[in-house]
């Protein structure tokens, strides 16, 4: 792939002999077509399609929230390609042809800034309240930092956003999900993001809960 700087007629779209014309983030790009796929792919191809199918089914309701808080962008690539990246490598595994995902490795946000001290959650219902220790002195941590809850619905194959909920420095929150998750199990993450220096914390895992 190249970039187009100066030409005669200057940037294309669409295709022209044996190369593509397109424009991504402003800049004129230009790149070969794509060879035909084998019919039979290896062992390893299959694998990895598996992957990158139930990664980006995975990820794609996620979209906005991790083009907001996954790491920064780097090149050209976004902070959601930096999420799948992420996610492929570390968070899903295949067995007898299953991709299956691995929620406690699972990141909805990635970055530098402290992240929770001690988190401990516990539910009543379909109530869950989350409570952390104060370190709101600690490096580049502030009282005020935003608190973020991310619940994923394996059964309903469904996330449940909630921003914004407190600030780092409440050192609690508390959290009612929709009733009709009573007696199922959800996966819980939190993570906190700072309005000042715009920086995300990496994200915890708060484990598997079984809603009564």
């Amino acid at each position: 792939m190249g970039k187009i700087q100066i030409g005669i007629l200057g940037g294309f779209q669409g295709k022209v002999g044996t190369v593509v014309g397109s424009t991504w983030r402003g800049e004129d790009i230009i790149k070969a077509l794509p060879k035909r796929r084998a019919d039979n792919p290896t062992e390893l191809q299959k694998i990895q399609r598996l992957k990158f199918k139930a990664v980006s089914e995975f990820l794609n309701p996620l979209r906005d929230l991790l083009s907001r808080y996954f790491s920064n962008d780097v090149g050209v690539k976004s902070r959601y390609n930096l999420a799948t990246s992420y996610h492929l490598l570390n968070a899903v595994e295949v067995a007898d042809e299953v991709a299956t995902l691995l929620f406690n490795r699972v990141m909805v946000s990635k970055g530098v800034l402290y992240s929770f001290q001690n988190p401990t959650v516990v539910h009543t219902g379909t109530e869950v309240t989350l409570n952390w220790e104060d370190n709101s002195t600690m490096g580049n941590a502030k009282a005020e930092d935003a608190v973020h809850v991310v619940f994923y619905s394996v059964e309903h194959q469904m996330f449940f956003v909630y921003e914004n909920v407190a600030e780092r420095g409440t050192l609690s929150v508390s959290i009612t999900l929709p009733a009709n998750l009573a007696g199922t199990a959800v996966e819980a993450y939190a993570f906190l993001y700072s309005n000042t220096i715009k920086f995300s914390s990496n994200s915890v895992y708060l484990g598997n809960l079984v809603l009564d």
